[in-house]
């Protein structure tokens, strides 16, 4: 009777667990609106990804960086540091996410078991967030992307956010805010990323990542100067 019992409460727990689960397969590619999006989901789930809580960083934030190439930009914003720090927290995604060389497509919460489509509110970063992007990178190619929000250091001012298993490139980015002498706030970008690809890795990435970082950035400055208006 006992066995049976226990038979019965592990059933019913982990019929429980199941349909607590988001599977990628539940994504609602029309709200996405992005076919590289899709194609990109697709490819996870043939790669064995079914679930969103099995998408994992790529490079978690105590891992070493060592076989992994580096990058580094800087952006100053004439702002104080608390301004421009809550800005970037806790402005949401989709707007943050959402400029020329890239869209926003759709975002996950692993703490609250949430899609998010573009138009959807998001009260800005969390460590566990899974970002689906769509980058522009010329007129005729277009790529899609994601990335995990990994850290949202209040203390020391950091954010990072790894790329996904799945992705072609593995690696993270790290933001670095800190205080200037007039009052300003730098923010420090840097890139640690490797693929399969030696052309891509020393030319390509780098090229078209600054780009897209500075874009990033500009978009930034432009929504806080906004806010402050």
């Amino acid at each position: 009777m006992k066995k049976i019992m226990l038979l019965i409460i592990f059933t019913n727990s982990f019929a429980y667990l199941c349909l607590g689960q988001t599977f990628l397969a539940d994504v609602e590619f029309d709200k996405v609106g992005c076919e590289q999006v899709e194609h990109y989901v697709q490819g996870q789930i043939k790669n064995n990804t079914e679930k969103f809580s099995d998408v994992k960083p790529s490079l978690e934030p105590t891992a070493s960086t060592n076989g992994f190439r580096f990058h580094e930009r800087e952006y100053v914003i004439k702002d104080s540091l608390a301004d421009v720090w809550s800005f970037y927290v806790h402005t949401n995604p989709s707007i943050a996410w959402n400029a020329s060389r890239f869209s926003f497509a759709m975002l996950f919460s692993k703490s609250s078991n949430e899609l998010i489509y573009p138009n959807g509110y998001v009260d800005g970063i969390d460590p566990g967030q899974i970002i689906y992007l769509n980058l522009n990178l010329l007129k005729f190619k277009k790529l899609a992307t994601a990335f995990e929000i990994t850290t949202v250091d209040n203390n020391k001012k950091i954010i990072e956010f790894s790329y996904v298993e799945d992705n072609i490139t593995h690696g993270k980015q790290q933001l670095t805010f800190t205080q200037m002498r007039k009052g300003y706030t730098k923010i420090v970008h840097r890139t640690y990323f490797k693929s399969e690809s030696t052309l891509r890795d020393h030319f390509l990435y780098p090229y078209f990542h600054t780009r897209l970082t500075n874009t990033y950035h500009r978009n930034m400055k432009h929504l806080l100067k906004a806010t402050e208006n």
